[in-house]
């Protein structure tokens, strides 16, 4: 394929790709692409990606979104009957097998991981495939109809296994990006005092939820929901504020404890011995 590459063409040829390797999930061997597949994957992807027309944010989505369709179509309906021990066994299994997958896809977008995503600074592949394979979560809090007793048993699940910490940073990071995008909705949608109730509300929701999601006590969900949800809700009150001047005395009409509390807090948050500002700020988008 010679001169420019459409966007259309191109994602044709990586999506059959991607397609075979999807095939790793089930445990076949025949789902590893072979080196001439490999490169030819690379090479497309590379090429949509530094031609004059661009498609680098297409390609970070659309591997995004073909991965999510591999977990709801091939890993839910695996996981959706098994109990107990067996529901262990396959989860632990198709993790494994999703891992194997994920390897190959990262391949072909490599470029994207180093150029793209540092410049953007974007989850790399492998952090936003861990953020897909807990997609549901995502639904969930949305409002979406979602089933809770699949959803808490694969949570559970996997809290009992040797990948929970990769769960727990896939988690907390997609509760951090997902405030971050709903902070710049809301600041402009809601006056700031019902803003302020607003986080409070939310923090104490999220809470409530890590709980259930992550296993974890009360006080660690605390300091998590803290860092992935107060942090960048209170980023974007800050923000908004300084952008309009709003000075003082119009700030005194707002719930100003619940301001400063959480601004208190947020102060002094420091995620794995690191700052706030530094260590979350490849997050943002």
């Amino acid at each position: 394929m010679a001169g420019h590459i459409s966007f259309e063409d191109g994602w044709k040829i990586l999506e059959q790709g991607i397609v075979k390797c999807s095939k790793i999930l089930e445990g076949c061997p025949s789902g590893r692409p072979t080196v001439n597949e490999y490169m030819l994957n690379y090479d497309i992807a590379y090429r949509m990606a530094v031609q004059k027309d661009q498609y680098c944010q297409e390609l970070y989505d659309g591997y995004k979104a073909t991965l999510a369709d591999c977990v709801r179509a091939m890993v839910l309906p695996s996981l959706m009957h098994k109990r107990d021990d067996c529901f262990l066994r396959e989860l632990v299994k198709m993790w494994s097998n999703y891992c194997a997958m994920v390897r190959f896809i990262c391949g072909f977008f490599s470029y994207l991981d180093r150029c793209f995503v540092p410049h953007k600074r974007l989850p790399s592949l492998e952090d936003a495939a861990a953020t897909s394979f807990f997609s549901p979560i995502r639904k969930e809090r949305d409002g979406c109809n979602v089933d809770m007793d699949v959803l808490m048993s694969i949570m559970h699940g996997i809290c009992r296994s040797e990948v929970k910490t990769t769960m727990k940073n896939a988690v907390i990071q997609d509760t951090y990006l997902y405030y971050t995008r709903k902070s710049y909705e809301w600041i402009v949608q809601y006056p700031l005092q019902d803003y302020l109730a607003k986080a409070q509300e939310t923090v104490e929701k999220e809470t409530e939820r890590l709980i259930h999601y992550l296993c974890i006590s009360k006080e660690e969900s605390s300091d998590l929901s803290l860092k992935a949800v107060s942090a960048p809700l209170m980023q974007a009150y800050e923000s908004y504020t300084k952008e309009k001047h709003i000075g003082g005395e119009v700030l005194l009409q707002t719930y100003k404890t619940v301001e400063e509390d959480l601004l208190d807090k947020c102060s002094r948050l420091t995620i794995e011995g690191g700052s706030y500002n530094s260590s979350l700020s490849h997050m943002e988008k």
